[in-house]
């Protein structure tokens, strides 16, 4: 018989572990360039990286928590 809760615990692993990532991404990228985002001009490169970078992070997140209701239901 195939273990798919194997399967879903493999990927719940790869994916804290890009969540992770992503999150020491965050502090870096705050740190050096916090000062240049200004919340009144929005339309600069370093807020669209940052944007494209929070939408990944959503996607992650959701995808973590999808894994996570499949490994409970498959246990």
């Amino acid at each position: 018989m195939y273990n798919h809760t194997m399967d879903y615990k493999t990927k719940h692993q790869s994916l804290l572990i890009e969540k992770m990532k992503l999150d020491k991404f965050f502090t870096m990228y705050l740190d050096k360039f916090e000062k240049q985002m200004d919340p009144q001009k929005p339309n600069t490169p370093v807020w669209k990286l940052f944007r494209e970078k929070s939408a990944e992070y959503g996607k992650l997140c959701q995808e973590i928590r999808n894994t996570e209701y499949w490994i409970k239901k498959n246990v």
